[in-house]
C-alpha cells in the first residue's frame, strides 16, 4: 500500500467556525471597539482590534468559559468578522453600533451618543 504525499504548500484546516461562534467574535469585537473608544477616546485599527481579541478568547479558554475551537482564529477571519460588525445586515432591529472611519479604522456610531432633544409644547 503506497501512502500519500503532501504538497509542501499543504496546510492543515482549522475547524469550521460555526455562526455562533462568529456571533461571539462579533460581541468580543464590539466589546474592544467600544472598550477602545471610552479609554483612548479614539477609534481602533485593525491590528489593535485584533489584538485585543485575542488577548479575551484567551482569557476566556483559560477559564472555560469559550465552547468554541480551543485557540484564536487567524488575523484575517478576525478582520472579516470586524468587517461583518459594521454591516447593517447583523442589525435586524436598530442601529449599527459600529462604523468604519476609514479602511481597517473602526469606532462606535456616533449615532448612539446623541440625545435627542425633546421639544415640550407651549400652550
Amino acid at each position: 500500500m503506497s501512502q500519500t504525499q503532501k504538497l509542501s504548500t499543504w496546510q492543515s484546516q482549522q475547524i469550521p467556525m460555526s455562526e455562533d461562534e462568529c456571533e461571539q467574535y462579533r460581541v468580543l469585537i464590539r466589546q474592544s471597539i467600544f472598550a477602545s473608544w471610552r479609554n483612548k477616546s479614539r477609534a481602533s485599527t485593525l491590528q489593535e482590534i485584533y489584538l485585543d481579541v485575542i488577548n479575551r478568547v484567551w482569557e476566556l479558554i483559560s477559564t472555560g468559559d469559550w465552547a468554541f475551537a480551543p485557540y484564536p482564529r487567524s488575523k484575517r477571519t478576525i478582520d472579516r468578522r470586524v468587517n461583518e460588525t459594521a454591516e447593517q445586515k447583523f442589525y435586524p432591529h436598530g442601529i449599527v453600533m459600529v462604523v468604519a472611519v476609514t479602511s481597517g479604522v473602526y469606532m462606535p456610531n456616533p449615532e448612539l451618543f446623541m440625545f435627542k432633544q425633546i421639544t415640550k409644547k407651549v400652550k
